[in-house]
């Protein structure tokens, strides 16, 4: 008997909102340095932003469809989503 082959799933392509990208990319640029508590609050409460620190010292930060990570704590990672977002936005333009 013959093996049926199967395909691998396609992921449907991401649909981004870009003004809000840029939005929240700019929010996020204004705290850099500075206390982000309450940033950092908003986001996951008002923006659905989903945070983890994993045991090897990465911080993982998925929003509004990007996700990034970072070695250096809370602040690096919003930094690095900060700059995936505006690559993202630049890409599509």
């Amino acid at each position: 008997m013959a093996k049926t082959t199967t395909k691998p799933k396609v992921k449907a392509a991401k649909k981004l909102d870009y003004e809000k990208l840029q939005s929240l990319a700019d929010e996020i640029g204004r705290f850099r340095g500075r206390n982000q508590t309450n940033l950092v609050h908003r986001l996951e409460t008002e923006e659905g932003m989903k945070a983890v620190t994993r045991e090897n010292g990465f911080t993982y930060i998925k929003l509004a469809g990007i996700d990034a990570r970072a070695q250096g704590g809370m602040d690096v990672a919003l930094i690095n989503w900060g700059n995936a977002a505006r690559r993202a936005i630049t890409k599509a333009a």
